[in-house]
């Protein structure tokens, strides 16, 4: 009797042995591992065309503003603009930021009439009041950048209200004294502080906003005066009060709306030389440089690496000095 044939196991295998399941177990890792980079590659391409998305936003809302008003917002809309002293904070009326004004041109025409009301058609200081502080709190897609980490936060750094990654552009460096700002947007008592005649440079040429980070560097990266910089971004409301005797821009924080390159060393991309400087170099979280604006409404990526004159001139309205944005 042919016994072989009976001491078979019928039906085929029945299943896999350890180590073919620790085979198949890795390959699938290795496969995930491999996959897991590109889909981050492409997540942050996502972002990053939606970051620029909103420059384009921006500028379009800005140009729509300066047609009708026949000129840009000012940085601060503020009634005593070249007052510095503690008393003279809460009379900073109504201090809301040009991201403010221009938000009926970008589709936000309901925040904007609630931020009317809150101010008493701009005649009380938004931060005075409990519903100017509320609507000061809400956050608006469009000047988020969703590389950030806070992206969908308020802006906890700074009071607690809705963040802005695209403060305006003031020109070369701060407090150099509020009529000699020689960037997009002034800080004045009227709701056209500059007229489309005065970029002398062209629209073309002249930076309108610029991306400022709201993700905190991690060690062992230091861009603030050789420490890491916590990257605060800024405000879309307008600039906080800012009354103590202790602080020395008393007044409006006008750091909060306000983004300024090129002055020196402190004012450059992604770092500063000053280890409180987060409030003052432009920064973004894609590496290698940022995104902005120009008054013509184009949006570019500009190198951290670009010369520190010609980051300034990009930064004046009317220095004379004319470059090609896609050169950058």
């Amino acid at each position: 009797m042919n016994t072989s044939s009976s001491l078979r196991p019928r039906g085929g295998r029945a299943g896999f042995t350890l180590v073919e399941l620790l085979v198949v177990i890795a390959i699938i890792g290795v496969l995930v591992g491999l996959l897991l980079p590109a889909v981050q590659a492409a997540r942050e391409s996502a972002r990053r065309s939606s970051c620029q998305n909103n420059l384009k936003q921006i500028g379009l809302g800005g140009i729509g503003y300066a047609d009708a008003k026949k000129g840009f917002p000012p940085g601060i809309w503020d009634n005593v603009p070249q007052a510095n002293t503690p008393g003279d904070a809460a009379n900073n009326i109504p201090g809301v930021a040009w991201s403010a004004m221009i938000l009926p041109y970008m589709e936000y025409q309901e925040i904007y009439n609630d931020l009317v009301s809150a101010t008493s058609n701009w005649t009380v200081n938004w931060q005075q009041t409990a519903s100017g502080s509320a609507v000061g709190q809400r956050r608006i897609p469009s000047y988020n950048c969703p590389t950030n980490i806070s992206s969908r936060l308020a802006n906890s750094a700074r009071g607690g209200f809705g963040q802005l990654n695209y403060p305006g552009n003031h020109g070369l460096a701060a407090y150099t004294g509020y009529p000699n700002k020689v960037g997009a947007f002034n800080v004045d008592l009227k709701p056209v502080a500059l007229k489309l005649s005065d970029i002398t440079d062209g629209l073309s040429k002249t930076l309108m906003a610029v991306e400022r980070s709201s993700t905190p560097e991690i060690a062992p990266l230091a861009s603030c005066g050789g420490s890491p910089c916590p990257w605060n971004g800024a405000l879309w409301v307008g600039g906080r009060l800012a009354g103590s005797a202790a602080t020395w821009h008393c007044g409006v924080t006008s750091p909060d709306v306000e983004s300024y390159g090129g002055g020196n060393a402190t004012y450059l991309i992604n770092r500063s030389d000053a280890s409180w400087g987060s409030d003052w170099g432009s920064s973004s979280p894609h590496g290698a440089g940022l995104f902005a604006v120009y008054c013509d409404g184009a949006v570019t990526f500009i190198s951290e690496s670009i010369a520190q004159t010609t980051y300034g001139r990009l930064r004046q309205r009317n220095d004379g000095q004319n470059f090609d944005p896609t050169s950058f």
